[in-house]
Parts: C-alpha cells; structure tokens; sequence
C-alpha cells in the first residue's frame, strides 16, 4: 500500500493495457486517479480496461473519475476506455448512480479484452522531437512519412504543415513529442507538452491551421496525466484517400511505433 493509501499495477494484455487500482479512493487519492488514467489512456496500445473490484470509494460521488478521464481523453485520439467489475455491491452502487454513462462495463478482464474493437489498418506515430532549431523540419518529415505509410495522398500538403504550425507556437523546456494516429476516415496531428496557450495564441494558431487544412476539421486539448496535455488537430480523410496503407520501412531515428 502506498502513503496515499491507493495501489496502480499496470500490465498488457493482448495489445491492451490493463490498470488495475486497488486500496482507497477517496479526495486525496482522486487526483493521482485521474493523472494515472489520463497518462496510459493518452499513451494506449489499443483500449485501456480498468479493473475496479479491489477499490474502495470513500464516497460513491468519486465513482463519476471514470467517466471525466473518458469525457476528457475520448475527444483525442477516441480512446477505447472500458471497466471491470465483478463485485456485485459496487456494480449495485455504480448502476444506482447512473454509473459509468459512457464507459462499457464488463464482469471479467477477459469480456472487456474481448471487446475492445480493434480498428482496421490503425496506426500510430509517437516521436520524441529534438530540441533544436530543425525541430519544424523533424515534425513535417515524419508526417510526411506517416501520410506515405497510410496512403493518405491527398493530405500531404496538408497534415505535415499542421504539424509545423503546432510545434512552432509551443514553448516548452521540456523535449515535445508528436504523436499522429490514423483512425478511419480520421487523421490526427498532435504535440503532447507541459506549455498552455492563452486564448490570443489559440486564435491565431486555429486561423493558421483553417488556412492550411483543405478538409474538414476539429481542433483542442486533452489533459495527459503529470502536469501535461495534448494539443491537437483532427482531419477528416477525403474519400479518395480512403484506402489501406502502404506499409513502408521506417527510419528508427523519425518514428517510432508504440
């Protein structure tokens, strides 16, 4: 048992990452919770299940974690989040609560494995960026190669300019990291960073982007555990770029795939 009185043990299983929580839930440890979630869902192989039955809330209300770490991390990159729980009071207690609203809930780690839909041709990028001044050049040239990779022809003057647009308004002294994820008929160009934006830099960053973008759009931050976020712009694929991926050789020094 940690100071806290809470207990995270994280394992994979089958692509997916299991967290399982165990000891106390209560105003104190909700917090470090919340950062935990936030963490591997942002950093998820495929869906992130949560094992719950050896967790004891001091307060039923602090059950609502679940669905804010979903509200928050779903919007970017759409994580497949979803619960276990074979105890029959807390699934009492959760149901009596309207509890989880969004998240499927499963009665073993097997049902919720088994269920986490794993999207054809889906890929990721998650690249460490150099602190140096060819950091712009690094962003647009592993999107460059990602958009090769997936075969979306059609965004290659597209993404890899937002990936510059976006590495070049954050400030942070920390080393940023670019993470791409294809996803359907989405693309999404992102920079994990411990910088905020004021709303000034928001605007002129989004006009930016609407000047590049060719397609449709949505634009945000999602919160990623330990003092960090992620902003990020999502594209929608045209249809003539809709097909499987190429898959090239990658070079080890640009990409690296989780």
């Amino acid at each position: 048992m940690t100071a806290d009185g809470l207990v995270v043990d994280v394992r994979e299983q089958s692509g997916v990452l299991v967290v399982r929580f165990s000891g106390r839930l209560d105003w104190v440890t909700y917090m470090r919770a919340q950062d935990v979630l936030l963490d591997h869902a942002t950093k998820e192989l495929v869906g992130v299940v949560v094992e719950l039955d050896e967790l004891v809330a001091e307060s039923p209300a602090l059950l609502v974690l679940f669905d804010v770490v979903w509200l928050s991390a779903a919007r970017w990159p759409g994580i497949s989040l979803s619960l276990v729980v074979s105890d029959h009071e807390l699934r009492s207690t959760l149901e009596s609560r309207g509890l989880p609203r969004h998240i499927p809930l499963h009665s073993s780690t097997a049902a919720a494995v088994a269920a986490v839909v794993r999207l054809k041709h889906e890929d990721r990028v998650d690249a460490a960026l150099p602190t140096c001044r060819c950091l712009p050049h690094v962003a647009e040239r592993i999107t460059e190669r990602a958009c090769e990779r997936w075969g979306v022809q059609s965004l290659l003057d597209v993404a890899p300019q937002i990936a510059v647009e976006l590495v070049s308004h954050i400030e942070d002294d920390s080393p940023l990291a670019l993470l791409l994820r294809m996803r359907g008929d989405k693309l999404s160009v992102a920079v994990r960073t411990t910088a905020r934006f004021d709303l000034r830099q928001w605007h002129i960053m989004r006009r930016n982007i609407a000047s590049i973008a060719v397609c449709n759009f949505t634009m945000g931050e999602t919160p990623a555990g330990g003092g960090r976020h992620i902003v990020w712009a999502m594209l929608d694929v045209p249809e003539d770029s809709r097909r499987p991926p190429s898959y090239l050789l990658e070079i080890a020094a640009f990409t690296h795939q989780g």
